[in-house]
Formats: structure tokens, sequence, C-alpha cells
């Protein structure tokens, strides 16, 4: 996702220096190795724990139901792997609808149909991961409305969307079957609302598969999602919950030094997002008045799409 005025959404953006650019590579390391300690940040370790996830689907277009296959590479985007994880193990897509799929571009899911399901979740960002791999055709990628703003909405690219990589969207899983069922899930609505005839998300957020049942019951939906691994699943949750409390072995000696740098990192983040708010807060943000972070956490630009802004629930943009 771009920034509504074009650019990225990042400390520079403001004038604000990188950490990493104001210091020597091996401290930068240092800084980051301590800071992912500290807060729990998942570990290369998870490389090489691959499962797999069927979705069922059903109302496709022309009718009809089918499944997919998703190949789940935590190493690609580990805490991407560990939300959707929890999610499935929540059960949470059931009955979610492909609200928004564009043909030549993507496909979008992710608003549960329980409005109170929706609530609980929505906000509950988290940390962004690193771009690994390309958004190509059959890829998983979590929507995101800039830097750590992904939460349950995820898109599966129908096509190479190489130019979303630069853009932050981290895929974290690929089909590698059933990718002519994908094809076949209902695109006639278009691009959603206000741009397009499409669903309003924000009604989606409010009233849930009523609202879309009644207005567009020609979308595809899910009907359950089922992990083939359960245990290399549950090893992603294990490792992630156990990160920040493993003790120092025998010999390793105490990570009080570890932990005290993990704090000097703290403050020095304090110090620039203040900085950020303060730059973001005085920025322009056209008629609506609404600052960048206001914005749906869910975000995708086409890239022949418009730039509609809209509180944050109510617009998958671009």
């Amino acid at each position: 996702l771009k920034h509504p005025r074009g650019q990225p959404r990042s400390p520079q953006a403001f004038g604000l220096p990188s950490l990493a650019a104001t210091m020597p590579r091996r401290a930068a390391a240092a800084f980051a190795l301590s800071a992912a300690a500290l807060l729990g940040a998942p570990s290369p370790a998870l490389a090489g724990n691959e499962f797999k996830a069927v979705f069922n689907v059903a109302n496709l277009d022309g009718g009809g139901s089918g499944s997919f296959t998703v190949l789940v590479h935590p190493d690609w985007a580990p805490i991407g792997t560990q939300r959707f994880t929890e999610l499935v193990q929540d059960d949470f897509f059931k009955e979610v609808r492909f609200f928004r799929a564009i043909d030549h571009f993507m496909a979008q899911f992710g608003i549960s149909g329980d409005p109170a399901v929706a609530a609980k979740w929505r906000s509950k960002d988290i940390k962004d991961d690193k771009v690994k791999t390309s958004n190509k055709r059959g890829r998983l990628t979590f929507a995101t409305a800039g830097p750590n703003t992904r939460t349950t909405q995820i898109f599966i690219n129908f096509k190479d969307n190489t130019f979303l990589d630069g853009q932050g969207f981290a895929p974290f899983a690929e089909i590698v079957e059933g990718m002519d069922v994908v094809d076949k899930l209902y695109k006639g609505y278009g691009e959603g609302y206000p741009q397009g005839q499409g669903p309003d998300q924000g009604k989606i957020q409010s009233e849930g598969n009523a609202y879309l049942e009644k207005d567009f019951p020609k979308l595809s939906y899910i009907e359950k999602v089922t992990i083939d691994s359960e245990a290399a699943a549950q090893a992603v949750q294990e490792f992630t919950a156990g990160s920040i409390d493993t003790a120092p072995e025998e010999g390793q000696g105490s990570k009080a030094p570890l932990f005290a740098l993990g704090f000097v990192v703290l403050g020095v983040a304090g110090l620039a997002v203040a900085f950020w708010a303060k730059g973001a807060a005085k920025e322009t943000t056209g008629g609506d008045g609404l600052s960048p972070r206001d914005v749906e956490g869910q975000e995708l630009t086409s890239p022949e799409g418009g730039n509609y802004r809209g509180k944050r629930g109510q617009g998958v943009l671009e």
C-alpha cells in the first residue's frame, strides 16, 4: 500500500533517519537481535516447518463448490504464519466471503460474517514481516494499510503482482493444488464501494453476512479451513509464545545486558514514534480529515486502482 499521497509511510518520510543508517552495521544487527529477543519475535528456526491448509469453498462462479490447498511457509513470514494459524484454530474463516475479487489482480477475504467476531479481531494488529519472496500467482499475503497494521484480511494473487513487493506485502503461503478452483471465485461485483459496485467494508463489519447474502448473494465463500498438520501449526505457536520466557542455559551467563540493550532500543524507538506521530498529525489528509492510521488496516493497491480513503473498517482501498 502506498501512503495516500503516494509515498510509503515511514519515519524517513517525515525527515527522520532510520536507526540502521545512524550506526555501524554490527551495532544495528545487535539492536535488531536484542529487540527481537525482548519482544518475542519469531526466529528463523521456524524455517522448514511448512504445513498445508485445505480451503473448502462454495458458490463458485457458475455454481458448485471445490477446494484448494495451500502450503504455508513460516520462514517466508513467521508472524503472518502465526496469525493465520490462530485464525484457523479459532474457526475464523467459516462462512467468510471473498468480498473483493478483481480479475487479473487478486481475491480478498478475511472479514468475519459475524459482526461480534469481526469486532474482536479488528484491532489486533500484528507486526510486519520482511518481504522475503514475491507476490506471484497463487500466493497468499496479508493485506495492510501501512507499517504494522495487518489483522485478518488476506488476498490471493490471481497473477504475478510483483509491484506489491516493494510496498511491504509479504506472502506467507502458496497454492499447491486447486488453483483452477481459485480462478472460479465469483468476480462479477468487481471493485468495492465507493470506487465500484462491490460490497462496503463498513457494512460487512457492522452487519456481517446478513448484508452480503442480501445484496451480494453471488459471492463465493469459505465453508471451512483445515490444517493438514496440526503438529506443525502448533509448533509455530509454541515457539513464538515461549520465545520471551526462555531461560538461559547453564554456562550461557545472564541475559541482563541483552535486556538492558532491549530497553534502550525501546526508548529510542519511542522517541522516533513520537516524532513520527507529530509529523503525521500535521500531514494534510484531504477533505475527510482523517490521518493515514484511521484508514482500515487492509488496503491494497491495484496498478489501475484509485485512492479512496475511508474510516477504519470502511474501505479496502485502491
